[in-house]
């Protein structure tokens, strides 16, 4: 299905993510299929139109699609205005002058936003309907010949009928499951026929998430999957193909100051002993932990440069929470330690080297002051090496 492509990198369509992934020159880019969840992008209406937006990025390049089926979060005008008038109360108990009223103009622009953002939902909640939404995303993605649509596994039926779409328009498509759930199992013995009718245009993604401090249970349990998946499938398992995916970069609620400044990649030891049995391809969060929701935190947040290495993340930390100035420190440690001369050539490292050099926190326009954007950063070195190193 993608010859010769052995890299597959899980991310999502929010702008730190998607940056890592538009700042990989066409050598690299080549070298992958990203499995890409798709999420609103700016003030869309609906997710097509992320999907057209991503479509840039990929150039002509394939990708497998999912999206994430959360509604946004949107404030009425009720709300807005009690919450104006709450404000109001505090400020004239406290002596301070009465805040500037919302002009008309404003207001038409909230509402606006807020009308938007409702049909946002209203498209999300079309596709996540349990009977028809499979299907109408299958359809939707269809109109895209680069992308492949992750199918809805709901039931046999939501299986077979997103799998007759497929069939019909002579496309393409995936089924991701997570081995350690109970739905896996379920989902695959109740569809063997229909996934053997199907399993030359069907790709089969084990998608383990966060196997950090849980390598070996993970590996005994895509092992258990893939084995009934085998037996199931008898000789038209030669046909199949199987990505594993996973990651082991420490989630956001563990805090790295509390970890070793070196972490090993698990995903590597994990891929390799599965493969010793199985053959699949390779996958991971490309450094960048999965997550659902918004997740804001409240807590601060320790300023850190990290270098991606072949097979290691090396953390450049200062304990100065929230202080921005301290990423110029710790990329200058980065650049003048050990371990540079491993570093892959590319955007990633080409940021670090001159936040170092010119003792600034603005590149070619960009901010690199928070969390965020080095998030890009070393999600950038990640593609370029694990694209280039398989």
């Amino acid at each position: 299905m993608f010859d010769g492509i052995q890299y597959f990198p899980a991310m999502s369509t929010r702008a730190h993510e998607q940056l890592a992934y538009a700042k990989c020159p066409s050598s690299v880019k080549n070298r992958m299929v990203p499995i890409v969840t798709l999420t609103r992008y700016d003030r869309e209406e609906t997710l097509e139109e992320t999907a057209s937006i991503l479509l840039n990025d990929l150039d002509g390049r394939p990708a497998i699609v999912d999206f994430d089926p959360l509604p946004r979060e949107m404030t009425s005008a009720e709300e807005a205005a009690e919450r104006r008038r709450r404000k109001q109360e505090v400020r004239a108990a406290t002596g301070q002058k009465e805040a500037r009223a919302r002009s008309p103009k404003e207001l038409a622009n909230d509402a606006e936003r807020r009308r938007k953002t409702a049909a946002f939902n209203g498209d999300i909640h079309n596709l996540t309907d349990p009977r028809q939404g499979p299907i109408r995303w299958v359809e939707m993605i269809s109109e895209f010949p680069e992308l492949l649509p992750i199918l809805g596994h709901g039931s046999r039926d939501v299986i077979q009928g997103q799998l007759d779409v497929i069939g019909r328009k002579g496309t393409r498509g995936a089924l991701r499951l997570d081995p350690r759930q109970p739905y896996a199992s379920t989902a695959i013995s109740g569809s063997l026929g229909s996934i053997r009718d199907h399993i030359e245009s069907l790709l089969i993604i084990v998608d383990l998430k966060s196997i950090r401090g849980e390598a070996t249970a993970s590996i005994a349990a895509a092992k258990s999957f893939l084995a009934q998946l085998y037996e199931g499938l008898g000789n038209d398992a030669d046909h199949m193909e199987v990505v594993l995916l996973s990651n082991s970069f420490p989630p956001a609620k563990s805090s790295l100051r509390d970890l070793s400044r070196t972490l090993h990649m698990d995903e590597l030891r994990v891929h390799r002993e599965i493969t010793g049995t199985f053959p699949a391809r390779y996958g991971d969060y490309m450094s960048v932990p999965p997550r659902r929701g918004s997740g804001r935190g409240g807590n601060g947040w320790f300023p850190h440069v990290d270098l991606v290495t072949p097979s290691t993340w090396h953390i450049g930390l200062y304990e100065n929470n929230s202080d921005k100035w301290k990423y110029i420190d710790a990329s200058i440690d980065t650049v003048g330690g050990e371990n540079w001369e491993s570093r892959a050539d590319c955007w990633g490292t080409s940021v670090i080297k001159r936040v170092a050099e010119e003792r600034t926190l603005q590149i070619d326009g960009k901010n690199f002051t928070s969390p965020t954007g080095w998030i890009s950063v070393r999600a950038n070195q990640h593609l370029t090496q694990m694209a280039l190193n398989r």
